[in-house]
């Protein structure tokens, strides 16, 4: 998934407490509970430490949670034929929705035990969701709503070190708009910002949903294309490089302009391309794509370079 990808999957944990049908409740501990779902900030974690005591005092089969602010979705085990779903909240802030499934119907004694853990549980699945927030700020570009600098060494470090394990390949993009300035100069800076986000839009849309697409700043910008070799990511380079030269935003000249305009601001890109290797980091492999950026700068501008050395920078 990209970073703004809305599915997770986490295991279904089975719990050998857990009582048959007919037979005494498993033991619970209430205080034991609270803390374990508070250990956390991580919000997958915490999801999966509830659904093991749900599992451990109910019996499920699967289960799915719907974050209300965004539609995000995490889900374990299989469907069943029969579902039962909470809307949690916390101090009258909604959280989002629990559906739970298993292959029996729910009894009234169950569903009075699922909300008395529901609500045990709210508190430390509220600080979770805030701590996700926080970071997902911390981790987006203002203007585009991209990931930035720190998304990229955070998210970037995973991919690689995942790809390493799996021996899958990973390339970076380095992207930058060429004569960026000419539209700030010409038709001032909203236009620029607008320009910028319509960048933005299109690296979403030429990229597969599984990509990362960065601002670095200024009119730079990154794609980590985890599972593409060289001459995927060099295909997906041109697909950028043509989508942005075909954008075109209505613009009108700004009072203190002296250059010429025909009402539509318009500019080309400049892309570098590498692939990571084995022996790769993360920074030695942007900076070959950035050097073959630089080099389409000086070769002409509105094309696409690979990176010399690519795959086995050290």
């Amino acid at each position: 998934m990209n970073r703004d990808g809305n599915a997770h999957n986490l295991q279904l944990v089975s719990s050998k407490g857990k009582a048959p049908t007919g037979q005494p409740e498993a033991p619970f501990d209430a205080l034991e509970f609270v803390q374990s779902l508070a250990a956390s900030l991580d919000l997958d974690t915490v999801l999966e430490r509830l659904q093991e005591h749900l599992n451990a005092q109910i019996g499920l089969s699967g289960w799915l949670f719907t974050l209300q602010e965004s539609d995000a979705t995490w889900s374990g085990g299989k469907e069943d034929r029969h579902r039962i779903e909470y809307g949690m909240s916390f101090n009258g802030s909604p959280l989002g929705s629990l559906v739970l499934m298993r292959g029996r119907r729910f009894g009234d004694h169950e569903q009075q035990r699922i909300e008395a853990l529901l609500g045990l549980a709210a508190p430390a699945l509220a600080n979770a969701l805030r701590f996700r927030q926080l970071t997902d700020r911390l981790e987006t570009d203002e203007l585009t709503g991209l990931g930035n600098r720190r998304a990229f060494e955070k998210q970037g470090a995973q991919w690689l070190a995942d790809s390493r394990r799996q021996n899958r390949p990973i390339s970076v993009l380095a992207i930058d708009i060429d004569h960026f300035k000419r539209i700030n100069d010409r038709y001032g800076h909203p236009v620029g910002d607008e320009f910028l986000r319509q960048v933005a839009h299109t690296l979403r849309t030429t990229t597969r949903e599984s990509d990362l697409c960065i601002r670095m700043g200024g009119e730079e910008f990154l794609v980590l294309l985890p599972g593409a070799d060289l001459t995927y990511a060099m295909d997906c380079a041109e697909r950028i490089r043509l989508a942005i030269g075909a954008l075109r935003i209505p613009a009108t000249a700004s009072g203190d302009s002296e250059l010429e305009s025909d009402g539509v601001a318009r500019a080309t890109a400049s892309v570098g391309v590498a692939a990571i290797g084995p022996r790769s980091s993360l920074q030695a492999a942007y900076q070959v794509a950035d050097e073959a950026l630089y080099a389409a700068k000086q070769t002409g501008r509105n094309r696409v370079l690979a990176g010399n050395g690519c795959g086995d920078a050290a």
